[in-house]
């Protein structure tokens, strides 16, 4: 979550000490509310439409191979079970978060917390930073830079009263010892269509559900030996926060799959599958099933995509852990089939539901063949901080497998 400087509607984060004048003041800056966490794009009747499968409206030029499917899009999601976000003033950061990912109990592993570090930098490019083991692997699909190092938590919660203490070296080898002490919230949030405030804008088309959320708290930072302070909205109102939320969307990828035997539906897939340079790398199998889901299981996060006769319909990131997808993306008409030719471009809308909240976010792709590459253009339409983060995927069969690269675009 990440909270621009611009004035903002003041109903949501006003503390009640604020006097009548100052409130009425800073109401003059509602035109901007448009920036807070809003309600769903799409409900009721309007949602349930999406989910009446259609066949893509193409005429295919050839056969369909036998061979497995093409992934036309990259999707993503994370949930977060508490998340400290904090605001200062130092000159190389805008925003500090840190965050808590509970896991399910494995075969191989208890049940567990894992708490990583996001620092972001004047640019909004936020950096991960985290002592899991092969850090530049962990949640793959989820291309923002990586920054190995351990993130001491001393956690001193009891009851309702959170008290946390975080203590790790950031990406700039910046000592750094935060303590936050403040009220764990309870009452779900509303609305909670979370406003991304330019968090990770070249890497990620990211959509937020805000479940819990309490302003305010206590905050003590250091950065590099030295005091920070808290930067204040409207030089009044501290940016200190505790939250939960689930983050999803699409993400920019480079990756090679890898075709199988024939009498198989699954493959083999390389990031990055260029070659270039990329802030993640894994090699990861990808499984098939008689009833057209393609998935990859992973110790945080599984992504599935569903086909018909090679037409993507449907994908979802399930956590483990959670009974839900975080993240669920619905294609009406479906996808064509990338693997065979088609004449003319095919239009599909599609709709994102966030953490089991239908309607988060709606918007358009475009697929046709340019030349040897299928291309599809993912058009977020709602809401506005979605829209702003189109992305373009060109796909290239090669011998054995197939190269698909995804990519930011500009904004019509």
């Amino acid at each position: 979550m990440r909270f621009d400087h611009a004035p903002r509607c003041a109903s949501q984060l006003l503390p009640r000490a604020v006097s009548a004048v100052a409130l009425v003041a800073l109401l003059g800056g509602c035109g901007l509310k448009h920036i807070l966490p809003g309600p769903p794009v799409v409900t009721g009747d309007a949602r349930t439409a999406y989910d009446t499968f259609e066949p893509a409206p193409v005429t295919y030029t050839e056969a369909a191979p036998n061979r497995p499917v093409v992934l036309p899009l990259q999707i993503w999601g994370l949930r977060y079970a508490l998340d400290v976000v904090l605001e200062t003033t130092h000159p190389d950061w805008i925003m500090h978060e840190y965050a808590r990912i509970d896991l399910a109990a494995t075969e191989s592993s208890p049940a567990r917390s894992l708490w990583i570090a996001k620092d972001a930098a004047t640019d909004f490019v936020q950096t991960i930073t985290s002592d899991v083991p092969d850090i530049r692997s962990w949640v793959p699909e989820i291309p923002v830079p990586r920054h190995a190092g351990s993130v001491v938590v001393t956690d001193a919660t009891a009851g309702e009263t959170a008290d946390l203490r975080f203590q790790y070296e950031n990406p700039k080898g910046q000592a750094v010892d935060v303590h936050y002490r403040g009220t764990i919230p309870t009452e779900p949030a509303k609305p909670r269509n979370g406003n991304t405030m330019g968090h990770s804008r070249p890497s990620l088309a990211a959509l937020l559900d805000i479940h819990l959320y309490q302003p305010g708290g206590e905050a003590e930072v250091s950065i590099g030996g030295e005091a920070q302070k808290i930067r204040k909205l409207f030089g009044l109102y501290p940016m200190k926060f505790l939250l939960a939320q689930t983050q999803g969307g699409f993400a920019i990828a480079d990756f090679a799959e890898a075709w199988g035997p024939a009498e198989t539906a699954g493959f083999l897939l390389t990031r990055p599958g260029s070659g270039s340079a990329w802030p993640t790398e894994a090699v990861e199998t990808w499984v098939g099933g008689d009833d057209g889901w393609v998935e990859r299981s992973g110790p945080v996060t599984t992504l599935r995509y569903h086909f018909v006769h090679g037409e993507l319909d449907q994908a979802e990131v399930r956590q483990s852990g959670l009974g839900f997808p975080v993240m669920r993306a619905v294609f009406q008409p479906a996808i064509p089939d990338l693997r065979r030719r088609f004449s003319g471009e095919a239009r599909s809308r599609f709709v994102i539901d966030v953490a089991g909240q239908v309607g988060h976010g709606i918007g358009e792709t475009v697929a046709r063949w340019e030349g040897d590459e299928a291309v599809v253009d993912m058009i977020p339409l709602e809401p506005s901080w979605f829209a702003d983060r189109p992305m373009q995927t060109r796909v290239v069969a090669g011998e054995g497998g197939d190269s698909v690269v995804v990519k930011r675009v500009s904004a019509p």
